[in-house]
């Protein structure tokens, strides 16, 4: 996931990563204060995001574990894991504190395992990755928020001691719908009383991101259809809304409120081929335009 396009809130990550020469990214050497003592963390900590797909597929994703001291380990270090709703929902309201308008809470995802509940770091080494299943994803709801809040639950050996501003990481679990992906465009712009710029054009590709349960948001503004900008210029990215069973579209730009497709033309997705077809017209300051486009999905996102 990969973090969505147009989100209000994003994750807020805090993040300190100690390599194995315990330095962070500005070369300060952290040695010193290090000395002689052995901390457990986690180290990105935080907020973290994993897109799944709503499959019933297992998917799995991992986090990094660092013990951080001022010489490598003499003797194993052994470390437990487990979830803290606690720390979700101090997160929560976090954000709802930021925003007033969010009155959703982080859920803990129905279905997941610790694949690795007990990790060792051997003597010697300082690093090791904890694995996080996820199963079922086909069966949530794509508007809910989910989260598996994970922590470092206890640690043993060598004197160890777990840092408590650096134990616990929030992984966030957006759902991807079936339609994201990265799309291939081709179509025919229409610039009302401008022939030299009207014309066909094809070949851009267009990353669409989960924008809710039945819509898409690209990751470029369609500008007059014929380039492809930020969001800029009071255009913004187009939304692809689909309504289900019977694949029609609708078009909208959360930036420019006169965009909108022709009534007239057959604006649908083809489930078969994963290719969009839609016909949209928007004001401009120079005068009307018009774009005819086909987006073809190509791959993931």
């Amino acid at each position: 996931m990969r973090n969505k396009i147009f989100i209000k809130i994003s994750f807020l990550a805090v993040v300190l990563i100690l390599t194995s020469c315990l330095k962070d990214k500005i070369g300060e050497d952290w040695t010193s204060s290090l000395k002689g003592k052995m901390y457990a963390q986690i180290s990105n900590n935080g907020a973290q995001s994993f897109t799944i797909a709503p499959t019933a597929n297992d998917q799995v994703f991992k986090f990094l574990v660092n013990i951080a001291t001022d010489a490598l380990p003499t003797s194993d270090i052994t470390l437990t894991f487990g979830v803290d709703p606690a720390a979700m929902a101090a997160y929560t309201a976090e954000v709802q504190a930021a925003d007033t308008s969010i009155h959703w809470s982080y859920e803990l995802y129905p279905s997941y395992t610790i694949l690795d509940p007990t990790l060792t770091i051997k003597a010697g080494t300082r690093n090791a990755y904890v694995h996080v299943k996820v199963s079922r994803a086909d069966t949530i709801r794509l508007s809910a928020k989910y989260m598996i809040p994970l922590t470092i639950t206890s640690a043993t050996g060598g004197g160890v001691i777990i840092a408590d501003n650096m134990k616990t990481v929030l992984w966030g679990l957006p759902v991807a719908n079936k339609w994201e992906g990265t799309y291939k465009l081709k179509g025919y712009v229409l610039r009302a009383g401008d022939n030299v710029l009207s014309g066909f054009y094809k070949g851009r590709t267009y990353k669409m991101a989960t924008n809710g349960p039945n819509s898409i948001i690209m990751n470029k503004a369609m500008a007059w259809g014929d380039s492809e900008t930020d969001y800029i210029g009071g255009i913004g990215p187009w939304v692809i809304t689909i309504s289900e069973p019977a694949n029609t579209i609708t078009v909208s730009d959360p930036i420019l409120a006169s965009v909108k497709v022709d009534p007239s033309y057959l604006n649908r997705y083809d489930p078969a081929t994963k290719t969009f077809y839609f016909r949209a017209s928007w004001a401009a300051g120079l005068g009307q335009r018009e774009t005819t486009d086909t987006l073809v999905y190509s791959g993931p996102f």
